[in-house]
C-alpha cells in the first residue's frame, strides 16, 4: 500500500478531520503551500486561502452541532451463524475455531487431511496455485501481468486461485484463464474511473451516523457486469475439474479473516452471494460501506491479512507432495520497495505515512507466512511485485486511468520476461536470513 487514500477522502474536510488539519497547517506558511492541482485543491477553492483562524473554527463547531443531532448508528446483534461457504485460513470453523470447519471436513477423503493432496490426487499433478493481493488501482498490474505471462507462453493453468480485495476482483477472469478473460480484466483496469467504484456522500450524509465516506453502488454495477450467471457456470465447470477459488474477507464483529469457497458458491448457483462477497472483499473500511452477509459484518479482506493461500489448511502437517514440487504464485499488487523521505510534522502527514507503515508491515507480515506455508507444502515459491519505478500515483483508490495504465504496462512487460519471480519474500530486517536459508535446505 502506498502513503496515503487522499483522493478518495477529501471532497470536503469535514468528511476528513485529519486532512483538514494537514491543509489548515498548511495555510500561508510558504515552503509547505500547496500548489493548485493536488488533492488540496478542491479543499482550498471552497474554503478560500485568506479565511481566518474564526472561520475555521466556526465550521468544526458547526459541523459538532450536526454531529450532536444526527441520528444513533443502529444497533446490530452479534450472529453466531456458522458460515455454509466458508472457513478460517487453516480451515476451522469460525464459529468454532477449535473444530475443522464442515466445509473443510468435506473435501476429506480417508485419512487424507490436506486439501492440496487431495486435489493433487483427484488432478493427477503437482498443483500451480496463484495468490492476488490487495492494493486498489494498482490491480491493473495484476492484469496486466498475467496477460504478459500469457503472451511469454509459460503461464499454466491454475489449479488454485486466492484473491484479496482487488486480487479478488481479478481472480474469478484469472481462474477462468480464457484471452477473453484476460480481455476483460484488462478492460476492468484500464477503462473504469472513480466514478465506476464510488460515489460521495454528503457532509449531512457523514455527520448523521454513516458508515463510510463514499457508497459503492457503482462497485457493485460493475461487478454484476463482470460477474454474470454465465461467469458462474463457467467457474462452477472448473470446479467439477477439481479447479478451486478462494477469496479472503475480514469479519470485523469477530476479527478474523474467512475465506470463502467461491467455487462451491458457483456450483450452487449463488449468483448474488458471489458478488456480495466480492464487494465485501473489496470494501477498504471507512472510505467504503462494510457489507452484511447473514447477520455478520465485513470489510476489505487485506484489513487483516492481504494475501489468500489456498489449501494450507488441516490439522497436521502434510505429507510430501505426490508428484513432486508445485507452485505457489503471488502476485503482489503494491510496491515493496518505498524509498525513504522525511516526514513533515503535521497530523495529515503523520497520520497517513503511519496508516500506510501499518499496512506494508501487513503485507510483508503475509508474504513471509505465505513462504513458510510454500515450503511446509513442498512447493516453489514465487513472488512478483510493482517495481519501483512505475508512476503508479501515491493513492491507490484514486482510479486513475493513466496511472492504471502504467502499473498495467509494468506488469505486461514483467510478465513477458522469462523469469521474474523473486523465490523469497524481501527482507525487511523482521526475519533473521538465517531462518529463512534454515527453512530452504530443510524442505
Amino acid at each position: 500500500m502506498n502513503k496515503s487514500i487522499r483522493s478518495a477522502i477529501t471532497p470536503f474536510n469535514l468528511e476528513n478531520p485529519i486532512m483538514s488539519l494537514q491543509a489548515y497547517e498548511s495555510r500561508g506558511t510558504g515552503s509547505h503551500r500547496r500548489e493548485p492541482g493536488n488533492n488540496f485543491a478542491g479543499w482550498r477553492a471552497g474554503l478560500g486561502m485568506r479565511r481566518g483562524t474564526k472561520q475555521f473554527l466556526t465550521g468544526i463547531l458547526v459541523t459538532l452541532t450536526l454531529a450532536g443531532c444526527a441520528t444513533a448508528p443502529q444497533q446490530r446483534a452479534l450472529s453466531t451463524k456458522s458460515p455454509a461457504y466458508a472457513a478460517l485460513p487453516n480451515g476451522h470453523d469460525p464459529m468454532n475455531p477449535d473444530q475443522l470447519s464442515p466445509l473443510y471436513a468435506s473435501v476429506k477423503k480417508g485419512s487424507e487431511d490436506n486439501l492440496t493432496r487431495r486435489i493433487e490426487r483427484e488432478r493427477g499433478h503437482a498443483l500451480n496455485m496463484l495468490s492476488l493481493s490487495g492494493g486498489g488501482q494498482n490491480g491493473a498490474f495484476g492484469a496486466g501481468f498475467l496477460l504478459g505471462w500469457r503472451e511469454s507462453g509459460q503461464r499454466p493453468e491454475f489449479d488454485f486461485v486466492g484473491g484479496v480485495s482487488t486480487g479478488s476482483l481479478l481472480a474469478t477472469h484469472a481462474l477462468l484463464g480464457t484471452p477473453a478473460d484476460d480481455a476483460l480484466l484488462e478492460e476492468m483496469y484500464t477503462q473504469i474511473t472513480a466514478e465506476d467504484i464510488y460515489e460521495g456522500r454528503s457532509v449531512f450524509d457523514i455527520v448523521s451516523g454513516t458508515d463510510s465516506l463514499r457508497d459503492t453502488a457503482p462497485l457493485q454495477a460493475l461487478i454484476a457486469k463482470y460477474i454474470t450467471a454465465e461467469t458462474l457456470q463457467r467457474v462452477a465447470a472448473a470446479y467439477d475439474d477439481n479447479r478451486l477459488m478462494f477469496v479472503g474477507t475480514t469479519n470485523v464483529d469477530y476479527g478474523q479473516t474467512w475465506v470463502w469457497n467461491m467455487s462451491l458458491l458457483a456450483k450452487h448457483g449463488e449468483l448474488d452471494l458471489y458478488r456480495k462477497v466480492l464487494l465485501a472483499s473489496a470494501s477498504f473500511p471507512i472510505v467504503f460501506p462494510p457489507v452484511e452477509i447473514e447477520g455478520h459484518l465485513f470489510v476489505d479482506g487485506a484489513a487483516r491479512s492481504n494475501v489468500v493461500v489456498p489449501g494450507m489448511g488441516g490439522t497436521e502437517r502434510p505429507e510430501p507432495p505426490l508428484y513432486g514440487p508445485g507452485n505457489v504464485y503471488l502476485i503482489s499488487n503494491g510496491m515493496l520497495d518505498h524509498p525513504p523521505e522525511a516526514l513533515r510534522r503535521a497530523l495529515g502527514d503523520v497520520a497517513a505515512t503511519t496508516v500506510a507503515v501499518m499496512m506494508d508491515q501487513s503485507m510483508q507480515t503475509a508474504l513471509t507466512r505465505s513462504y513458510f506455508g510454500a515450503k511446509f507444502l513442498g512447493y516453489h515459491f514465487n513472488m512478483i511485485a510493482i517495481p519501483s519505478d512505475v508512476e503508479i500515483g501515491r493513492d491507490p483508490l484514486a482510479f486513475d486511468p493513466k496511472q492504471m495504465r502504467a502499473a498495467f504496462d509494468a506488469g505486461r512487460a514483467l510478465g513477458q520476461q522469462p523469469n521474474p519471480w523473486s523465490s523469497t519474500p524481501p527482507n525487511t530486517g523482521d526475519v533473521p536470513v538465517w531462518a529463512i536459508e534454515a527453512l530452504d535446505k530443510s524442505m
